[in-house]
C-alpha cells in the first residue's frame, strides 16, 4: 500500500467518523423532543451510528498500524 492510498483511506475513514457523529448528534436531539414510543426508532438510529463509529475507528487503527510498519 503506497502513501497516496493510505492518505485516501485515512480521509475516507475520517469522513465516516464525521458522518456517524452527525447521525448521533441528530438522534440525540430527537430523543429530547420525542414521545416515549418514538424513542425506539431513535435507539435504532443510535445503534447504526455506533456501528459506523466502531468500523471507522477500526479502519483508522488499521491504517495507523500500516503506516507504522512502513516507517
Amino acid at each position: 500500500m503506497d502513501a497516496a492510498e493510505l492518505k485516501s483511506r485515512i480521509a475516507a475513514a475520517k469522513q465516516r467518523l464525521m458522518t456517524a457523529e452527525n447521525e448521533m448528534e441528530a438522534a440525540l436531539h430527537q430523543i429530547g423532543d420525542a414521545p416515549r414510543p418514538d424513542k425506539t426508532i431513535i435507539s435504532s438510529a443510535l445503534s447504526t451510528a455506533f456501528t459506523e463509529l466502531k468500523a471507522a475507528r477500526q479502519d483508522l487503527i488499521d491504517l495507523e498500524q500500516a503506516i507504522a510498519s512502513q516507517e
